[in-house]
């Protein structure tokens, strides 16, 4: 089975299977349901929402595969970057395996109450949730190893064109290059979700809210990236952490350049973006680092003086592959 299929399965099975769960428990405690049932647990483990039984089943039904289809359309969108294609789906059976779990331990908290229960009488042990979210985790991790990398792309075996940019070097010289960027709209669209994370939270239920805030961390992280050219090839990583690091290899760079780049026009919107043919890091419009791959695919970063980086990239392209691999010139 390709790489890209069991990725697809990581990330949408869960849901529809957390579907088939919660149904299952609900007609196995249907008749054992207070009505009005707890549906939301707050604060101090008290009930502090409820709904009718039906409706409860109805909500959870159409969360679940609503945010199954979330994470099916995210999974299909990265289909040309492997490495994050990888991390979006274990992330989307994860969140489905959590709340799965979480579901059905409400179902089984109100079971317990009985159907002749006051239903705020239900608790909900915050050892359940965290079992839950320790689930979610262990399924990530064993989607990790099952979704498994796509083979290494052959690495590049010529120099870059005659006329690419190149940065002067001596042979014993070396040379990295490094630059902050940020999006001012992008920091504007993470706050609004960050708030409206936490005014569903208080309002609607920690679920919803929390929904909310897995979409608004990576955002956060996304606002202002550091962008590093050196022997590394490129690297791009949140500007105040090492980690997430989104590295492109010099040995898969063919040729570095820049060109600008339209966000909405080039690559559908802002942040990190991949499409057949390009991927990249885009948090505004502009002069952008473009480097042309060995799979034949185009990776941009917007940055600032993105000629200076690709031309230092060509430099040290020529010599490793002069020096290292015996490569033609």
């Amino acid at each position: 089975m390709p790489p890209t299929t069991r990725r697809f399965l990581v990330a949408v099975l869960p849901h529809p299977l957390a579907c088939a769960a919660v149904a299952g428990a609900y007609y196995s405690f249907r008749d054992r349901l207070p009505h009005p049932m707890a549906s939301h647990i707050g604060p101090g483990n008290k009930a502090d929402g409820f709904d009718d039984p039906g409706s409860f089943l109805t909500v959870s039904l159409v969360a679940f595969l609503a945010v199954g289809v979330v994470f099916a359309f995210l999974t299909w969108l990265t289909r040309s970057a492997p490495g994050q294609q990888r991390g979006v789906a274990v992330a989307g059976g994860g969140v489905g395996v959590a709340l799965g779990w979480i579901v059905v331990g409400i179902l089984r908290a109100n079971a317990q109450v009985g159907a002749g229960g006051d239903a705020a009488d239900v608790t909900l042990p915050i050892w359940q949730a965290g079992l839950g979210f320790a689930a979610g985790v262990v399924y990530g991790v064993l989607g990790w190893l099952v979704t498994g990398r796509d083979k290494a792309p052959a690495p590049a075996t010529e120099r870059a064109p005659a006329e690419a940019a190149r940065l002067p070097l001596g042979e014993s010289e070396n040379a990295s290059w490094t630059r902050v960027v940020g999006a001012r709209a992008q920091l504007g669209v993470t706050a609004i979700m960050l708030v409206t994370g936490a005014f569903v939270a208080v309002v609607g239920g920690w679920t919803g809210g929390l929904v909310c805030l897995a979409f608004g961390v990576p955002l956060v992280l996304l606002c202002r990236v550091r962008v590093s050219a050196d022997r590394r090839g490129i690297t791009v990583t949140p500007a105040v952490l090492p980690w997430p690091r989104l590295n492109v290899p010099l040995e898969r760079i063919e040729e570095a350049g820049h060109r600008s780049v339209d966000a909405l026009r080039d690559l559908g919107g802002w942040g990190y973006r991949a499409h057949p043919g390009i991927s990249g890091i885009v948090l505004r419009s502009g002069d952008a680092l473009s480097a042309r791959l060995t799979t034949g695919s185009e990776f941009v970063v917007t940055v600032d003086d993105a000629a200076t980086a690709a031309a230092l990239l060509n430099t040290l392209a020529d010599r490793e592959r002069s020096n290292g691999n015996g490569v033609r010139g």
